[in-house]
């Protein structure tokens, strides 16, 4: 996974990029991949509605959502195959049995 960097230094970043400085020059500066650096501004330009496609802010919700939806799909399985154990208990007690 790559390094991680604190939102104020991407949007200093994006700042940078803004006032018509180069992307290789910004990066070069700030020891920042030129690919990242233009990662970022696209994104901004997104958040910003200059560009479609998600906002940072539906990427994070997104992201929440499909770890919920992991969640209960684990929890499902679980129920499932509870559900099949005790099917299966009920087929193997002997007859007349008071349980």
């Amino acid at each position: 996974m790559g390094k991680s960097y604190a939102p104020e230094f991407r949007h200093r970043v994006i700042q940078r990029v803004r006032t018509g400085r180069p992307v290789r020059t910004v990066s070069a500066e700030l020891g920042v991949s030129e690919a990242t650096v233009f990662r970022w501004v696209a994104q901004d330009h997104v958040d910003r509605g200059e560009s479609a496609g998600l906002s940072s802010i539906d990427k994070v919700e997104l992201a929440r959502a499909r770890g919920r939806i992991r969640e209960l799909e684990t929890e499902l399985a679980v129920v499932k195959k509870a559900s099949e154990f005790f099917t299966t208990m009920e087929k193997i007690r002997p007859k007349g049995s008071s349980r």
